[in-house]
């Protein structure tokens, strides 16, 4: 993984995003993401509108509310990656409380987003909260540049994803082309927990967008 910390910001991400898609000769595509994936999604929609049939963005925005304990949380965890390492701290962060919602409905599927967590680079996800959940701009932050965002959008949000709920409401009301899809009984990893109603629902919403009814 890289080690220069400049290498890990929302900005960076979206670049290489531009810049992949150009180079595979992609003009226009739907785009989607997840938590960061969300955040990236929405914000390349920002700032390339007319390479964007339609964003979907999910489970974005923590940090959004309640800034100085995400920050201070986000410190820590950095910090414990680096002197704990990658396992201990998965243990924990996959306990989380807007992840006991999967760990309930799928304990097997669980195990095994576990196993992938703990997994990862130690270093790169220390950095991955140094340089990109903590620079980002919040989704208030963005409020000008949402209400000027003409792409089809559908924001989707678990119900009981806390940190993630206020902005994504946030973003339905500042996005003029946008839709809410809320999960009931849901934490933060929607596309794990009901992967069926996950899927039927961007199918429906690409389905809208691409027959002009959204």
């Amino acid at each position: 993984v890289p080690t220069d910390p400049e290498a890990y910001s929302q900005d960076h991400a979206v670049e290489d995003l531009y810049q992949l898609l150009r180079h595979v000769g992609i003009k226009e595509a739907y785009l989607g993401g997840l938590s960061m994936g969300g955040s990236v999604a929405l914000n390349f929609g920002i700032a390339h509108p007319r390479m964007c049939r339609a964003l979907i963005v999910a489970s974005a925005g923590a940090g959004t509310t309640d800034r100085q304990a995400f920050l201070a949380n986000a410190q820590a965890v950095s910090d414990r990656l680096l002197a704990e390492g990658m396992e201990s701290v998965a243990a924990d962060y996959a306990r989380g409380e807007t992840r006991l919602q999967f760990l309930r409905k799928d304990p097997k599927g669980w195990e095994e987003f576990y196993r992938g967590l703990a997994s990862h680079s130690a270093q790169g996800s220390a950095l991955t909260f140094r340089g990109f959940q903590m620079k980002r701009p919040t989704i208030f932050a963005l409020e000008e540049k949402l209400l000027q965002l003409q792409v089809p959008t559908l924001v989707m949000i678990g119900d009981e994803d806390e940190p993630c709920v206020e902005p994504a409401v946030f973003m339905k009301r500042k996005i003029p082309n946008a839709g809410l899809a809320v999960f009931p009984q849901s934490g933060h990893t929607i596309n794990l927990e009901e992967p069926d109603l996950f899927n039927r629902t961007v199918q429906e919403f690409l389905t809208a967008v691409e027959t002009g009814t959204w």
